[in-house]
């Protein structure tokens, strides 16, 4: 049912997310993420031109300046193209930000601060890719610090490194990856 030929089909939407993690000299770790929609036909408005098929709707991004403790110590939101002026007005509310810790509640405290029509849904979505991207992009440094303190992750200072477990099917407690990586950390029947 999915198998269609390309000329079948019209392309009328193309959504690109970008998300680059960095790690600065100064020792954090600096993550910027863009969310871009083209249009692949032309979007009519009563009060406005159309926007052309091959123009950006959005193209929005952020940079998210975050320390090891997983804490946000700057943002920055940019409007590069929105269907209506007034969309960069609430850029600069997204320094709400700050102070806030990636993890456990994340997603709940960034609804609070910026849902609805306190922010800019597309560049409030964005923020899990954030989350996400500072996560994959400091683990390798955080694994080798916690692995300092020993080998046994049952011993490690910061046992959100290992947050992870049971998060989805391969990491799963009762799994080969886990009793493969962690041992320790795995339950006796495998897959």
């Amino acid at each position: 049912m999915l198998e269609q030929k390309l000329e079948d089909m019209e392309l009328v939407h193309t959504r690109q997310i970008v998300c680059r993690g960095y790690r600065r000299r100064d020792g954090l770790w600096q993550i910027e993420a863009s969310v871009a929609d083209e249009k692949g036909q032309a979007v009519p408005f009563n009060s406005r031109p159309a926007v052309p098929a091959g123009e950006m709707i959005h193209h929005l991004a952020l940079r998210v300046l975050i320390d090891d403790d997983y804490t946000i110590r700057d943002a920055a939101a940019t409007t590069m193209a929105a269907p209506w002026p007034v969309c960069s007005d609430i850029a600069a509310d997204y320094r709400k930000l700050i102070g806030l810790r990636i993890g456990p509640g994340f997603t709940r405290a960034v609804r609070e601060l910026l849902g609805g029509t306190l922010g800019c849904t597309h560049l409030t979505d964005l923020l899990g890719q954030v989350g996400n991207t500072y996560m994959q992009a400091s683990f390798p440094d955080r694994l080798e610090r916690q692995q300092q303190s020993g080998g046994d992750p049952r011993r490690w200072p910061d046992a959100g490194t290992l947050a992870f477990v049971d998060g989805c099917h391969a990491w799963r407690k009762d799994g080969s990856v886990l009793a493969g990586e962690y041992p320790q950390l795995a339950e006796k029947d495998q897959d």
